[in-house]
């Protein structure tokens, strides 16, 4: 089944001609995507299964595994265990919706789940333990870049060689999927095994009031219709400043139309960048250069840079705060905001998925910095391991994820049918970028974040051909890292 984002005929005839002279980035011109990693081509729609709590797993119903521990080693583990498991109700509704789900897995093929906070807030142990031979965890969950570098050591499992694992069912986002597999190999899972993946995936908040007191159209029916583009938000933002504070100055004091931290984080891969791309061959190569990118980039940068209406911090939570007081028209962020800060918050919102490029564009795509599972090379028992990953990421689909809608929706502020729809649509429009998981900080996938840096002048052209060397070097480990998969 191909189950690539579609786009068609967006692909200007054109490159940017400066770096095509010195340079083999073709932007898809020359090699033609392969099923895997989300790409600008011309590929068949995914249909998304019904949403529904009764969508049965494939998985069997007579298998008792003995009371065995289910031992996943946890990175950051405060924040991460409680996105998958927890052990006692709390009366939290999103914390309890988790507990029923691992109860449900853990009664039904009669195993525990055990969470191992790791020691020193990082991997290591879990590298320490591999190293020694040692069968310490079944599954390991860390920073998204973190776990995807340590991947390519050689001490984790390829998630294909397990069995059980229904990649069509709908706790498998079929983008992310599609994104992070190279060659047939898919080394971390990057799905509802955790809410985390949902919690952390690009959107945007509109104030409703301050689309009312500016005579603008809240953006669901666009987005129903195919109408919310880029060039309708920033047709809205643009010219939406006041100087609150009287001072003559433009600071955080004031009211804007889009206010965005410098690392925003899932914003280039929401509009279809994926500068590593895979052939037919099943090698990657870097493909940023062309017209539809560029445009993309200074678009962006421009309104966020060059209007009245846009804002840029280097603090990462300033902009989040300026929208909680009421002080922006947009804002760009996650779930996670809905589920925590804006509860507090006496802004009345709405959410709606990140803008398309532009109507050609079919869907909506919604870029997440998930944080992935991994497992280690020295599990002994793969029907344990794919049982139990599959259970619990379909209890996590059907259990937790209507749950979290509840929390992040359910404000006295918020609450309406039409963001409700939104998020279903961004939750079943999720992708994890290779490009961004695999760049070690670097590479193209940091193109817009590092542009949106004020102290960077650099043009779309000359970024290209400043990083290119830098960019190659990285595709080629991660080459011979794919290819030595196949051996």
């Amino acid at each position: 089944m191909d189950k690539k984002i579609k786009f068609r005929n967006i692909l200007a005839a054109a490159l940017v001609a400066a770096i095509l002279a010195s340079s083999v980035i073709s932007c898809g011109d020359e090699k033609a995507p392969a099923d895997t990693t989300v790409s600008i081509g011309e590929t068949t729609i995914t249909q998304t299964e019904p949403k529904s709590t009764e969508i049965p797993d494939n998985l069997p119903d007579d298998i008792d595994f003995g009371g065995r521990r289910f031992r996943i080693g946890y990175m950051n583990p405060g924040e991460y265990i409680a996105a998958s498991v927890v052990l006692e109700e709390t009366g939290d509704v999103v914390n309890d919706a988790v507990y029923k789900a691992n109860i449900k897995v853990c009664e039904r093929f009669n195993i525990v789940l055990e969470p191992i906070e790791l020691a020193g807030n990082s991997l290591d142990p879990v590298k320490a333990a591999v190293l020694a031979g040692d069968n310490a965890y079944e599954v390991c969950n860390g920073h998204d870049l973190t776990i995807a570098n340590l991947s390519l050591t050689g001490i984790f499992r390829d998630i294909n060689s397990l069995p059980y694992l229904d990649y069509e069912k709908p706790w498998w986002p079929s983008y992310s999927v599609d994104s992070i597999t190279v060659n047939g190999h898919m080394m971390l899972i990057a799905n509802y095994m955790s809410y985390w993946i949902l919690h952390v995936t690009s959107l945007f908040y509109a104030n409703k009031q301050l689309m009312q007191d500016y005579g603008l159209e809240m953006p669901y029916d666009a987005v129903r219709e195919g109408r919310w583009t880029l060039d309708m938000l920033v047709s809205q933002m643009k010219d939406v400043y006041e100087d609150l504070n009287g001072n003559g100055e433009r600071d955080d004091d004031d009211r804007y139309g889009w206010v965005s931290p410098m690392h925003c984080y899932g914003l280039q891969e929401s509009f279809g960048i994926a500068p590593i791309k895979e052939d037919q061959n099943g090698v990657l190569y870097i493909d940023i250069a062309c017209e539809r990118n560029m445009n993309i980039i200074n678009d962006i940068i421009s309104a966020l840079k060059n209007t009245d209406g846009g804002y840029v911090s280097e603090v990462y939570d300033t902009p989040g705060e300026i929208f909680i007081k009421g002080n922006s028209l947009y804002f760009r962020s996650a779930p996670i905001l809905a589920a925590t800060t804006l509860r507090e918050s006496d802004v009345e919102y709405g959410i709606v998925p990140v803008p398309k490029y532009d109507e050609i564009q079919e869907e909506y795509i919604s870029g997440s910095a998930d944080r992935p599972f991994a497992v280690p090379i020295t599990v002994d028992n793969d029907e344990f391991i794919g049982v139990i990953v599959e259970a619990m990421s379909a209890e996590g689909y059907k259990t937790v994820r209507l749950a979290y809608f509840d929390i992040a929706l359910k404000n006295k502020y918020s609450y309406d049918e039409d963001s409700a729809e939104m998020l279903d649509i961004i939750s079943n429009t999720i992708v994890i970028d290779f490009s961004y998981l695999y760049s070690d900080y670097g590479g193209f996938a940091w193109m817009l974040m590092d542009m949106l840096d004020p102290k960077n002048k650099n043009d779309f052209a000359s970024y290209v051909a400043k990083n290119e060397k830098k960019a190659q070097k990285r595709v080629d480990k991660l080459n011979e890292f794919f290819a030595g998969l196949a051996g």
